[in-house]
Protein backbone atom coordinates (compact mmCIF):
# COMPACT_ATOMS: atom_id res chain seq x y z
CA UNK A 1 0.00 0.00 0.00
CA UNK A 2 2.50 2.15 0.47
CA UNK A 3 4.81 1.58 -2.19
CA UNK A 4 1.21 2.19 -4.21
CA UNK A 5 0.85 5.66 -2.64
CA UNK A 6 4.54 6.34 -3.01
CA UNK A 7 4.36 5.59 -6.89
CA UNK A 8 1.40 7.58 -6.87
CA UNK A 9 2.84 11.17 -4.95
CA UNK A 10 5.63 10.49 -7.91
CA UNK A 11 3.08 10.28 -11.15
CA UNK A 12 1.38 13.46 -9.57
CA UNK A 13 4.26 15.46 -9.34
CA UNK A 14 6.20 14.43 -12.68
CA UNK A 15 2.82 15.34 -14.33
CA UNK A 16 2.62 19.28 -12.39
CA UNK A 17 6.12 19.45 -13.44
CA UNK A 18 5.73 18.93 -17.06
CA UNK A 19 4.41 22.34 -17.90
CA UNK A 20 8.04 24.09 -16.52
CA UNK A 21 10.57 25.55 -19.25
CA UNK A 22 13.71 26.87 -18.32
CA UNK A 23 14.38 30.24 -20.57
CA UNK A 24 15.82 33.29 -21.28
CA UNK A 25 13.18 36.43 -22.44
CA UNK A 26 13.37 39.90 -23.56
CA UNK A 27 10.84 42.55 -23.50
CA UNK A 28 9.83 43.49 -26.87
CA UNK A 29 6.47 45.37 -26.08
CA UNK A 30 3.67 46.34 -23.59
CA UNK A 31 3.32 42.49 -21.96
CA UNK A 32 4.85 40.98 -24.57
CA UNK A 33 8.16 38.90 -24.36
CA UNK A 34 10.32 37.32 -26.80
CA UNK A 35 11.76 33.88 -26.03
CA UNK A 36 15.63 34.19 -26.78
CA UNK A 37 16.96 32.67 -29.71
CA UNK A 38 12.99 31.15 -30.74
CA UNK A 39 10.27 32.62 -32.92
CA UNK A 40 8.26 32.12 -30.10
CA UNK A 41 6.30 35.05 -27.90
CA UNK A 42 4.62 35.00 -24.40
CA UNK A 43 1.94 37.00 -23.99
CA UNK A 44 1.19 38.31 -20.24
CA UNK A 45 -1.45 39.97 -18.14
CA UNK A 46 -0.09 43.39 -17.13
CA UNK A 47 3.31 42.48 -16.84
CA UNK A 48 5.77 46.01 -16.23
CA UNK A 49 9.53 44.04 -16.21
CA UNK A 50 11.38 45.38 -18.64
CA UNK A 51 14.14 42.65 -18.97
CA UNK A 52 16.63 41.65 -21.09
CA UNK A 53 18.00 38.43 -21.83
CA UNK A 54 16.74 37.47 -18.51
CA UNK A 55 16.65 34.17 -17.06
CA UNK A 56 12.75 32.95 -16.39
CA UNK A 57 10.29 29.85 -15.76
CA UNK A 58 7.49 29.44 -17.69
CA UNK A 59 4.75 27.47 -15.86
CA UNK A 60 2.02 26.61 -18.45
CA UNK A 61 -1.25 24.69 -17.89
CA UNK A 62 -3.06 24.47 -21.24
CA UNK A 63 -2.98 27.66 -22.73
CA UNK A 64 -2.47 30.02 -19.08
CA UNK A 65 0.56 30.31 -16.66
CA UNK A 66 2.51 32.28 -15.46
CA UNK A 67 6.47 33.54 -15.66
CA UNK A 68 8.81 33.99 -13.35
CA UNK A 69 12.23 36.38 -13.43
CA UNK A 70 14.13 34.43 -11.62
CA UNK A 71 16.97 37.67 -11.60
CA UNK A 72 14.31 40.34 -10.81
CA UNK A 73 12.14 37.73 -8.23
CA UNK A 74 9.14 38.49 -10.08
CA UNK A 75 6.16 37.02 -11.22
CA UNK A 76 3.54 37.82 -13.87
CA UNK A 77 0.35 35.99 -15.23
CA UNK A 78 0.57 34.52 -18.99
CA UNK A 79 -2.38 34.91 -21.33
CA UNK A 80 -1.23 32.69 -24.00
CA UNK A 81 2.01 31.65 -25.53
CA UNK A 82 2.43 31.96 -29.78
CA UNK A 83 4.99 30.54 -32.36
CA UNK A 84 5.06 31.25 -35.91
CA UNK A 85 1.48 30.05 -37.55
CA UNK A 86 2.95 29.14 -40.68
CA UNK A 87 0.99 31.19 -42.71
CA UNK A 88 2.32 30.96 -46.49
CA UNK A 89 3.07 34.49 -48.50
CA UNK A 90 -0.18 36.19 -50.27
CA UNK A 91 -2.58 38.50 -49.64
CA UNK A 92 -5.58 37.96 -47.17
CA UNK A 93 -8.52 40.43 -45.89
CA UNK A 94 -8.38 40.18 -42.31
CA UNK A 95 -10.44 42.54 -39.29
CA UNK A 96 -8.40 42.70 -36.35
CA UNK A 97 -8.00 44.32 -33.27
CA UNK A 98 -5.47 45.97 -31.25
CA UNK A 99 -4.19 43.73 -28.35
CA UNK A 100 -1.19 45.89 -27.01
CA UNK A 101 1.53 47.48 -29.00
CA UNK A 102 2.53 46.07 -31.94
CA UNK A 103 0.27 43.29 -30.99
CA UNK A 104 -3.01 42.20 -33.05
CA UNK A 105 -5.94 39.99 -33.07
CA UNK A 106 -7.21 38.72 -36.32
CA UNK A 107 -11.15 38.19 -35.44
CA UNK A 108 -12.76 34.85 -35.21
CA UNK A 109 -9.15 33.06 -34.77
CA UNK A 110 -6.42 32.36 -32.62
CA UNK A 111 -3.93 34.46 -34.86
CA UNK A 112 -2.33 37.29 -34.00
CA UNK A 113 -0.25 39.79 -36.09
CA UNK A 114 3.47 41.14 -34.67
CA UNK A 115 4.08 44.78 -36.08
CA UNK A 116 6.85 47.08 -35.47
CA UNK A 117 5.86 50.17 -34.57
CA UNK A 118 2.23 50.47 -35.37
CA UNK A 119 0.33 53.23 -34.36
CA UNK A 120 -3.50 52.25 -35.34
CA UNK A 121 -5.64 51.34 -32.25
CA UNK A 122 -7.38 49.17 -34.42
CA UNK A 123 -10.83 47.67 -33.13
CA UNK A 124 -12.66 44.86 -35.83
CA UNK A 125 -11.11 47.19 -38.38
CA UNK A 126 -10.85 45.83 -42.16
CA UNK A 127 -7.29 45.02 -43.06
CA UNK A 128 -5.30 43.39 -45.92
CA UNK A 129 -2.46 41.33 -44.23
CA UNK A 130 -0.08 40.98 -47.79
CA UNK A 131 2.85 38.52 -46.49
CA UNK A 132 5.71 38.56 -48.74
CA UNK A 133 7.51 35.97 -47.05
CA UNK A 134 7.02 33.36 -44.42
CA UNK A 135 5.39 35.51 -41.37
CA UNK A 136 6.79 39.03 -43.06
CA UNK A 137 5.05 41.87 -44.94
CA UNK A 138 2.87 44.43 -44.27
CA UNK A 139 -0.44 44.99 -42.97
CA UNK A 140 -2.64 47.77 -44.68
CA UNK A 141 -5.84 49.59 -42.44
CA UNK A 142 -8.47 49.97 -45.18
CA UNK A 143 -10.78 53.05 -43.66
CA UNK A 144 -7.95 54.63 -42.64
CA UNK A 145 -5.18 54.37 -45.10
CA UNK A 146 -2.66 53.10 -42.26
CA UNK A 147 0.21 50.74 -43.56
CA UNK A 148 2.56 48.89 -40.60
CA UNK A 149 5.52 45.87 -41.10
CA UNK A 150 4.61 42.62 -40.16
CA UNK A 151 7.41 41.13 -38.28
CA UNK A 152 5.60 37.75 -38.04
CA UNK A 153 1.97 36.12 -37.58
CA UNK A 154 1.69 33.61 -34.45
CA UNK A 155 -0.93 31.28 -33.34
CA UNK A 156 -1.24 29.71 -29.70
CA UNK A 157 0.38 26.85 -28.64
CA UNK A 158 -0.70 24.82 -26.11
CA UNK A 159 2.11 23.76 -23.52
Amino acid sequence: MRYALLVLLMLVSGVAAAGDYDLSVTRKGSNLYKVDGKDVYIHTRYCYEYVYSEDSLLRMSGTSGEIVFIDQGESCDVKAVFGDSGTSPGKYKVSVSREDDDWYEVFGTDTFIKTSACLSLALMEDAILNLSGPGYGSLYFIDDDDDCMVEGVYSKLRL
